[in-house]
């Protein structure tokens, strides 16, 4: 998000500042969604099911980008079809409602995984972690772009994403329908998902 008026000037939309509005509007109203549906749904089943449509999302930018010919950020390629340059936005807009209905939420409502007597640090500490993490795409995406170009950058996004699916499937418990007190006990014994 931070870099998709960039994105969308590369496309050859005429104004990239009002088309990623959609982006933001995007994220925007799946967030509330998120906070409307994750208790009912639950945390590990929510990111179970948005996350496969982010690396779906991801991949597909990829294609439309590697179809495309616009490579890197300086780079012209060639003039893209309309069709082209909306389905890469619509794939984009793909990927952010996935996020935003499922990581862009569950990370900050871990709090009860933590015992009470560790919470705070806990929480400080699974804070930091999605800032940092949040710090390491932003550093990343547009060196990632000149070196690899757009393609290949939002592929390795996308296999990311596949591995953070199997490791939320294979640690991450699910929350829903558990009292606070039986959800501290939950990485009791360690992790994994029993």
């Amino acid at each position: 998000m931070y870099f998709s008026a960039t994105i969308f000037l590369m496309l050859g939309f005429t104004v990239p500042t009002l088309t990623s509005l959609s982006v933001a509007s995007t994220n925007f109203i799946f967030t509330v969604a998120a906070l409307l549906l994750i208790d009912r749904i639950g945390r590990r089943r929510i990111l179970l099911y948005s996350i496969p449509f982010m690396a779906l999302g991801l991949i597909a930018t990829a294609f439309g980008f590697s179809e495309s010919g616009v490579t890197t950020i300086d780079a012209q390629g060639p003039a893209l079809t309309q069709s082209a340059a909306i389905f890469i936005l619509a794939m984009i807009i793909l990927y952010v409602a996935s996020y935003a209905i499922g990581l862009g939420n569950v990370p900050w409502m871990q709090s009860e995984l933590f015992p009470l007597n560790v919470r705070s640090m806990g929480s400080g500490v699974a804070t930091a972690t999605n800032w940092g993490a949040n710090f390491i795409v932003g550093l990343t995406f547009l060196p990632l772009m000149d070196a690899l170009g757009a393609s290949w950058t939002f592929a390795l996004y996308s296999i990311v994403c596949v591995f953070g699916w199997i490791a939320i499937w294979r640690i991450y418990p699910e929350t829903v329908g558990i009292s606070l007190e039986q959800v501290s006990g939950l990485l009791e014994h360690g992790w994994g998902v029993r």
